[in-house]
């Protein structure tokens, strides 16, 4: 009896053994997702002195200050025995990310520099170098150069061509430590009848996709006859060229600033969606005057049938997307002036679903014409594009940054500059 009573109990324990076990084990609560910390941003304005600069143009000074803020109510810019002198040390034409700069800088040190700038204690802008790093095989020349980030930002991409333009090569440098790592020729080669690549073109990657793209022309022999524009398709990791193209010439002749690359002026912008949009140039009637070309996201050919930028006064030199299908651009009216210092440049908002464009305005009046042909004087952060213009002749008519709000469609009067000097950037940087 006692053995079937041991048996009994045993039975017990181990049926309620197991049904303790397979109680579900209740889940962790899930961590909770990390809050955004917005980023503390400043403005690097640049200005030059007695005229406009951009690609070499100035050597008789440029100078960087920095603000907080671009809005109304700030005391007034000065440059008159202040900023950051970089004629000499650096380029205007730079890469930007986060806090830091990246070029190849003003006089040749066989290398990359990374460096940011910060403000002392006395309110003095100064240059803080933080990386160096030499060239290895490929050599690159200040301002002639394009580049893209890959890997979410942790690899810069740079590339450009040769002295004689005949050699396409490309170098990855490791953002962390800013080492070269990888670099090597493109597999491109001048098609008959070529003799050159542009400079630089342009390098970008589509941030939907990661998919690579670059711009650029070739030169024909004939020096009265016109480049022609190809786009590559580029794989990221291995740099092998998955396909190149002609771009048909009705569609765009050629990109602007292809020999620069994007380093003063923005020429590609994308939507929300990964549409991608360049800026670029069509001769009619014997005058090259400015388009807006697509890429539709998931294509790798431009849309022949769209122009953003219809019966255009001019060229077209910049774009910037802010929000909700809208684009910033900056273009010139040829019967004005054609000159960089020609006060012949305007800005204007295009409505990509309509590609109406209308003159940005303050108190119902359009924004005044400007000097400087390859300024960069706008940026754009989280819906609001900050614009500046270089002021006219009157003594109250000096620079000047207006506030575009893309969700109310308004405009607001910002920070003035001191008069005496070409007002040509604007940089939006983080500050930490």
């Amino acid at each position: 009896m006692k053995k079937y009573l041991y048996i009994y109990l045993f039975m017990m324990l181990w049926a309620l053994s197991t049904a303790v076990s397979c109680e579900p084990v209740p889940e962790p609560d899930p961590e909770p997702e990390p809050v955004p910390v917005p980023s503390k941003l400043a403005f690097d304005l640049y200005v030059c002195a007695v005229k406009h600069g951009g690609m070499g143009q100035n050597k008789n000074g440029t100078f960087v200050r920095r603000v907080s803020s671009l809005e109304a109510g700030e005391p007034m810019v000065e440059f008159t025995g202040r900023g950051l002198d970089i004629t000499t040390r650096f380029t205007m034409e730079s890469i930007t990310r986060g806090k830091y700069y990246y070029q190849v800088p003003q006089e040749a040190t066989g290398g990359f520099v990374k460096f940011h700038i910060a403000v002392d204690a006395s309110g003095n802008e100064q240059a803080i170098v933080d990386k160096e790093t030499p060239f290895k095989e490929n050599t690159y020349f200040a301002r002639k150069y394009t580049h893209a980030w890959l890997d979410r930002g942790a690899t810069l991409l740079v590339l450009g061509t040769d002295a004689d333009h005949k050699v396409i090569f490309w170098s990855k440098i490791r953002e962390s430590d800013f080492s070269v790592i990888e670099e090597g020729e493109l597999g491109l080669s001048l098609p008959d009848g070529f003799t050159a690549f542009s400079t630089s073109g342009l390098l970008t990657v589509r941030p939907t996709d990661g998919r690579l793209y670059y711009l650029y022309y070739v030169k024909p022999v004939d020096e009265d006859a016109k480049p022609v524009t190809h786009i590559a398709v580029i794989d990221p990791k291995t740099m092998k060229v998955l396909s190149d193209s002609q771009v048909p010439e009705a569609v765009m002749e050629e990109p602007v600033t292809a020999a620069y690359g994007e380093l003063l002026r923005n020429i590609i912008a994308y939507d929300e969606t990964g549409t991608m949009y360049v800026a670029g140039l069509c001769t009619r009637d014997g005058v090259k005057l400015g388009v807006m070309r697509r890429i539709p996201a998931g294509k790798d050919a431009f849309d022949p049938s769209w122009n953003g930028f219809p019966d255009p006064e001019g060229r077209l030199l910049t774009i910037q997307y802010i929000a909700d299908g809208e684009m910033l651009c900056y273009s010139r009216d040829e019967s004005l002036g054609v000159k960089i210092d020609s006060r012949s440049h305007f800005y204007t908002i295009v409505d990509l679903n309509t590609t109406r464009r209308e003159r940005v305005k303050y108190a119902g009046q359009p924004l005044p014409y400007c000097s400087g042909g390859y300024s960069q004087r706008t940026a754009v952060v989280d819906g609001k594009a900050y614009i500046g213009v270089t002021g006219g002749d009157g003594a109250e008519d000096g620079p000047q940054v207006f506030i575009y709000d893309a969700a109310t469609h308004t405009v607001t009067a910002g920070v003035k500059l001191s008069k005496g000097f070409c007002f040509d950037i604007i940089r939006a940087m983080e500050t930490e």
